[in-house]
């Protein structure tokens, strides 16, 4: 009888502790336990050594200075115009197209009246490109390069006109915005927008466009040429030099063809006014 007491007493146990193993938080609690002493042991272990104490802190500053001892002549390089291709001053490319080409001396004499600008009854040189969506809406205008504002206002012919200094003595110009989001003295970066595209005076035919162009030390080039190339493709300041130095030469020899002209013409209207003189004095005397 005893024995079958015993053996339901502890058929009841065993029973108590399945029951007991198969709630839910048994097990989670079981593992937490069991990783609070493995983790208890391992930090007990390591306050024995003497190799690390608690008051060892992680210092980022001696790691700075092992990766300069190891790599001394590796320096940072900042992100600048000199690592980024040029690019259309606009969010899509594939949305505008060109209505107005820079004006190219090497052109055909086709392209060069194309690349003309009809002003107060006068045709000027284009020194930039003009561009406009299809269908004739304003569209967002962006920085075709990083760099710093140097100029951003109103402008009574030109409209809302933007400019960007950047490396190497290269100026980035935005013209015939409708408004303006960036001030003086802002630094951006490309892609970000400058404004959006609007109407001028100065180039009224072009309607809602945006009027770009690239100067190299004041000299402008045919953005065109240079799209999606790095900034170090633009003309060195020797070319740029040059070729301001031609035009000057150009106009001086037109202004001693003109002077000389100018001479011969005074010349022979003096000898004429002798000539009259002296047919006059021979009228008198007879």
């Amino acid at each position: 009888m005893r024995e079958e007491e015993k053996n339901s007493q502890e058929n009841e146990k065993s029973f108590n502790v399945k029951r007991f193993m198969r709630k839910r938080w048994v097990l989670p609690a079981v593992y937490l336990g069991s990783a609070a002493l493995i983790l208890s042991a391992f930090i007990w272990m390591q306050g024995g050594s003497d190799d690390a104490t608690p008051g060892d802190e992680f210092d980022m500053n001696e790691l700075a200075g092992e990766y300069s001892d190891a790599y001394p002549n590796e320096d940072a390089v900042p992100v600048t115009t000199t690592n980024e291709n040029i690019q259309m001053p606009v969010v899509d490319e594939n949305e505008v197209t060109i209505v107005g080409y820079f004006y190219d001396y090497e052109a055909s004499a086709d392209e060069q009246q194309a690349a003309l600008v009809f002003y107060n009854n006068t045709y000027y040189q284009n020194k930039g490109i003009d561009l406009a969506s299809e269908n004739g809406e304003s569209f967002d205008v962006t920085a075709s390069l990083s760099g710093t504002v140097v100029k951003a206002e109103k402008d009574a012919l030109l409209g809302h006109v933007v400019q960007i200094e950047h490396e190497n003595g290269v100026v980035t110009h935005y013209q015939s915005l409708e408004d303006v989001q960036v001030e003086e003295g802002q630094e951006v970066k490309q892609g970000d927008i400058l404004g959006r595209a609007g109407r001028n005076e100065y180039n009224r035919d072009a309607g809602v466009h945006v009027h770009f162009e690239i100067r190299q030390d004041g000299i402008p080039v045919n953005p065109i040429d240079y799209f999606n190339q790095p900034i170090t493709a633009l003309p060195q300041n020797e070319q740029a030099d040059e070729a301001e130095k031609d035009e000057p030469k150009e106009v001086e020899e037109e202004a001693d063809v003109t002077d000389e002209n100018n001479e011969d013409h005074a010349t022979d209207d003096k000898e004429k006014e002798e000539e009259k003189d002296k047919e006059q004095e021979e009228d008198k005397e007879e």
